[in-house]
């Protein structure tokens, strides 16, 4: 067997490699995150387009997708999640990584301010910038919390008639919005009087009125308006007929 040298060894593996670029073939080091260089796309994979109650965790989670060269998913990447509106809540968390899918995942937990508002998922570092997408979601007014009267409780009145100020409430929830839509139920429970209807339902304000005439009869007469089991409920106005 003839002996190698060590020169001869390290000529052999000079035309070896000569040989291997030679027949093009590139010899590059693995993509170990996927992004095959390079951000090529964001997108949004779920959490777009909700609605929930003010202060309320939004039932669907914000997720983004990225995906590199090759349009393979880019995991280790880093996803800010941005409130442009700081009246628009807060995101758990506001910054994410994304995993071996290439998802990066926030939860939103809306403010306490009715509106529409918006997310922006953005891609940090210097191979991402200006790489975004946005989400938007519409927070209600939560469920009713408070009931009010919205004039004096007491006034005077005369039989048969009319009373001057008609009897108004306000609906609002527990961060002290109006709620719409919602029924408010009417009685009198003295001095035998009429409502006009005995369930008005409250306006873009909270708010709903109904027409009140007395019964033919000296004395005070009352009338409730009620919602159920919220604070206030039932309100009780009076009215006083002396002749």
């Amino acid at each position: 067997m003839p002996y190698l040298t060590t020169t001869s060894v390290r000529r052999a593996f000079v035309v070896l490699v000569a040989g291997t670029l030679g027949c093009g073939n590139d010899l590059t080091l693995p993509d170990t995150n996927g992004s095959g260089g390079g951000i090529i796309a964001v997108t949004k994979v779920g959490g777009d387009i909700q609605n929930g109650p003010v202060g309320a965790t939004l039932p669907e989670p914000l997720i983004v997708k990225v995906l590199g060269a090759g349009d393979q998913p880019a995991a280790g990447i880093e996803v800010a999640f941005e409130l442009p509106d700081a009246t628009a809540g807060l995101v758990d968390p506001n910054t994410a990584i994304t995993n071996a899918a290439g998802e990066a995942v926030a939860h939103w937990t809306l403010g306490t301010v009715p509106g529409s508002y918006t997310v922006v998922a953005r891609l940090t570092g210097a191979e991402a910038e200006g790489t975004a997408t946005e989400f938007t979601a519409v927070a209600k007014p939560a469920d009713p919390d408070t009931l009010t009267p919205q004039i004096p409780l007491s006034q005077p009145g005369r039989r048969e008639q009319p009373v001057q100020d008609a009897p108004r409430v306000r609906v609002v929830d527990r961060f002290g919005n109006p709620v719409p839509e919602i029924p408010v139920a009417w009685q009198v429970v003295a001095g035998e009087g009429t409502v006009a209807q005995p369930i008005t339902t409250t306006d873009a304000d909270g708010q709903t009125a109904v027409d009140w005439t007395l019964g033919n009869r000296i004395g005070v007469h009352k009338l409730t308006a009620a919602i159920g089991s919220v604070t206030g409920s039932p309100v009780t106005f009076t009215a006083t007929v002396f002749f």
